[in-house]
């Protein structure tokens, strides 16, 4: 007797998606094996970061802020920003003494990256200044959110993405890897030529930042070298519910690496009083795979959308910033620029009459709320920090560093109609060209007339460019109502 077509059909269709959940559940599962000891060559390449072709007395760190694409964009203006500024030329060591061309971009030694921002971080990480001929095309055209959708929506797909050790986020990554990182790992990214690129997540259980650096993965006795980009940057951007956690393994204990002195003195002080203390206690716990054997990540913003208040934290940790640079070899810079490029909106209020908001719109502002309160926060710690180290300079008879905090955001736009056309932008993985092209237009117009960032510039004794707009010389687009002056 003969099977009626349609049958054989049903079975060949579930004999593929049989397969593939096999393939799901086997290859495209993740599992990272632990690593015996550390490897100080990693930690190497951190300090030779940090110290290589820097000038002799400026360091600038980045921090790029959650926000989706709008994120990605505005940092990226303000790459383009920084590589239009050049700087006064100085001899190589080479024999020939040919003076060698540098803008302020190359003094950019460390990146903070979370969300939204981690792909420009991290894309930069992988290319330098290529990423100026193909991340607009690659990223921030394309309509990942539309591509992840129709991805989901494949009926092949749905083994995969209901796999229990296959999560969303699994999903994602292997999208990004695709498409930006084509399987480059953090042991890839920390041997390019440029900045530490320091990638930031949240850990869902202690409510800290989670770095992607060497150290971080030495305290869990993991193998940094071959954690892939990709999955870095989609633990920092795995906003929770249309992304699941990124599952990482604590192998602590099965390497040599030991609790930094730091967090093992402010366990043992307990003053529940210092956010030091908060913070080791937090980190001690990682060298406890029994008590900690998995550390589950989400977006960064969750904890820090600036990517600014662990750092912060931690160079208090270890004595503050004079300390800090002096361990890492820097003792001879005399100026810290922290330009922080903040993509937060605010809610565009809408007139209802006698209507209860929705559950989307009461989600929505409380998350809006709680990261602009967050970002408020964050760069007030980070003054009241720098002001409480200038004041221990002072009394140790020390001329203190010169700090600059180059806080950028749509409010400081003077014009309200621009301010609400940058606020309305929405928090997405997909944006049409024109907005886009508008955010790296304002990045660069938000950091040339920052004040302190034209007193940084002052003092280096460099000039911001006559023409102002983004450096491709692409015409921007005009703000409803407002002049193109800045042209």
């Amino acid at each position: 007797m003969k099977t009626p077509k349609i049958i054989l059909y049903v079975v060949l269709i579930l004999s593929l998606l049989q397969g593939a959940c096999i393939v799901a559940c086997t290859a495209h599962y993740p599992v990272y094996p632990k690593e015996g000891s550390v490897d100080p060559q990693l930690q190497y390449q951190v300090a030779a970061k940090l110290t290589k072709a820097l000038s002799d007395e400026v360091l600038v760190v980045l921090c790029f802020s959650g926000g989706g694409t709008r994120a990605a964009s505005l940092s990226y203006g303000v790459l383009e920003a920084l590589q239009a500024i050049d700087l006064p030329a100085r001899p190589t060591q080479a024999q020939s003494q040919t003076p060698s061309k540098k803008t302020l971009l190359d003094e950019v030694k460390v990146i903070m990256s979370v969300s939204g921002g981690s792909f420009t971080a991290a894309y930069y990480g992988l290319h330098g200044k290529d990423i100026f001929k193909s991340f607009r095309k690659e990223f921030l055209l394309r309509d990942v959110q539309g591509d992840l959708f129709w991805r989901a929506m494949n009926p092949f797909n749905w083994p995969w993405i209901f796999a229990a050790q296959f999560g969303r986020s699994d999903f994602a990554q292997e999208y990004y890897d695709e498409i930006l990182f084509k399987g480059a790992t953090l042991g890839d990214m920390i041997r390019k030529e440029g900045p530490l690129i320091n990638i930031l997540s949240t850990d869902a259980i202690e409510g800290i930042s989670f770095s992607f650096v060497p150290s971080q993965f030495n305290l869990l006795c993991s193998d940094y070298d071959r954690f892939p980009v990709s999955r870095a940057v989609t633990a920092s951007s795995a906003f929770p519910g249309p992304f699941t956690p990124i599952v990482l393994k604590n192998y602590a204990g099965h390497c040599d690496y030991k609790v930094p002195e730091w967090v093992k003195k402010a366990v043992e002080k307990r003053d529940l009083s210092s956010r030091v203390y908060w913070m080791a206690s937090s980190l001690y716990l990682y060298s406890d795979a029994i008590a900690k054997p998995y550390i589950y990540l989400i977006d960064g913003g969750i904890s820090d959308n600036l990517g600014v208040r662990g750092l912060v934290e931690s160079v208090a940790g270890q004595g503050g910033l004079r300390s800090v640079m002096a361990q890492s070899g820097l003792s001879g810079v005399r100026k810290v620029a922290f330009v922080i490029v903040d993509a937060q909106t605010r809610i565009q209020q809408e007139i209802m009459i006698g209507d209860i908001p929705g559950l989307g719109f009461v989600l929505g502002s409380s998350y809006t709320i709680m990261i602009n309160r967050n970002n408020f926060d964050t760069v007030d710690l980070l003054q009241r920090y720098i002001q409480d180290w200038e004041k221990e300079d002072i009394a140790a008879g020390r001329k203190p560093l010169d700090v600059y905090i180059v806080h950028l955001s749509f409010d400081s736009l003077p014009d309200k109609k621009e301010r609400d056309y940058f606020h309305g932008i929405h928090t997405t993985l997909s944006l049409p060209e024109e907005q886009v092209d508008r955010l790296r237009d304002v990045a660069v117009r938000l950091l040339y007339s920052n004040a302190e960032f034209r007193k940084l510039i002052t003092d280096i004794g460099v000039n911001i460019p006559v023409k102002t707009g983004r450096p491709d010389q692409a015409p921007a687009m005009p703000t409803p109502g407002q002049k193109q002056e800045m042209r």
